[in-house]
């Protein structure tokens, strides 16, 4: 596996993590190993001591997002601690920042409007295959997304009981980090909730999943609601391969960042200028400070050119414009 002058030494590290990681853990570790190795044999790397100068060179060779040029290195920086456990000085890497770099795939109201049409309109390849009902659940879903902007999984997993009809609300217990929260829906679609409800005879059965699989006690996963979306996409014309660079590309998590634009724009609409101080949005959506939802209004300017130019018009200001002088010592 691995062929320079630490050879001996990486597998013995591969080997003490496989006792206590993950396979998918130690898996990543190995791949990264690898690419060390390989550069140290390219580079005629003879030593046991990785000094500062071949890592740094080492890691301009890295690639990708920064979030993983940062896992890369943190699997270097842990190597290195063993090596200087066995009595060779290595150097350790300083883990870079992780800054978010994609752009999210902003649908057109002309795609949504496709969107809803091909998925009010689907018919399955193989019917038996499918669970009851099916032609209902994923346009029902697909409303959820768009006028809640909730998670997939948190979707996915919603019970009869956490719809509260009388007071229009949604329970998302089932969120990210454990943090349950309790939504506001709008009158229209807690309507097609109701109607969806008595459709699929669940209105009087509380512990029923709003989504339920083809087996009893199960419902639909993410990866079945992604496989039936893409196939949606297809019959709208809406490419999901081709993106621009960190574009993520079409897909139903992009329904939560919509969400977060669609509100921004109703905000301005009706007169209310987007806030700083205002946590309505992030509590909505389930963040803990406007840092995390800052992650959602990241979207291409050639995409919505308007929304990006009110949002400049809110951050004018922001900072202040003031003269600085520097006094020499």
């Amino acid at each position: 596996m691995f062929n320079s002058s630490l050879a001996k030494e990486m597998t013995a590290y591969i080997d003490l993590r496989i006792s206590t990681f993950s396979v998918s853990s130690v898996y990543n570790d190995k791949r990264t190993l690898v690419l060390l190795d390989q550069y140290l044999v390219q580079t005629g790397f003879q030593g046991k001591n990785l000094t500062e100068d071949i890592l740094s060179d080492w890691s301009k060779t890295l690639s990708g997002k920064s979030k993983t040029v940062k896992e890369k290195l943190g699997v270097v920086r842990g190597f290195g601690k063993y090596l200087n456990t066995l009595g060779y000085a290595s150097f350790l890497p300083t883990l870079p920042k992780v800054k978010s770099d994609y752009i999210p795939y902003i649908f057109s109201d002309e795609e949504v409007t496709l969107i809803f049409h091909y998925a009010d309109n689907m018919k399955p390849i193989n019917p038996k295959s499918c669970s009851a009902y099916f032609q209902l659940k994923i346009p029902m879903a697909l409303r959820i997304l768009y006028s809640c902007g909730t998670r997939l999984q948190e979707t996915m997993a919603l019970q009869r009981k956490d719809i509260d009809f009388k007071n229009r609300t949604i329970f998302l217990k089932k969120a990210k980090f454990s943090k349950e929260r309790l939504i506001p829906v709008h009158d229209s679609l807690i309507a097609i909730l109701e109607r969806y409800c008595l459709a699929l005879g669940i209105m009087h059965q509380p512990d029923a999943f709003l989504f339920p699989g083809k087996k009893p006690g199960t419902h639909y996963t993410t990866r079945q609601m992604e496989s039936w979306f893409a196939e949606i996409l297809k019959s709208a014309g809406i490419d999901q391969h081709r993106r621009d660079p960190h574009e993520r590309g079409a897909c139903l998590h992009c329904f939560r960042h919509l969400f977060v634009l669609k509100s921004m724009q109703q905000l301005e609409s009706a007169g209310h200028s987007v806030d700083v101080n205002d946590l309505l949005l992030p509590t909505y959506l389930g963040h803990e400070c406007l840092l995390d939802t800052d992650k959602y209004m990241r979207f291409s300017g050639v995409q919505v050119p308007e929304s990006l130019d009110v949002f400049e018009t809110f951050t004018a200001g922001l900072i202040p414009n003031v003269e600085v002088s520097y006094e020499e010592e």
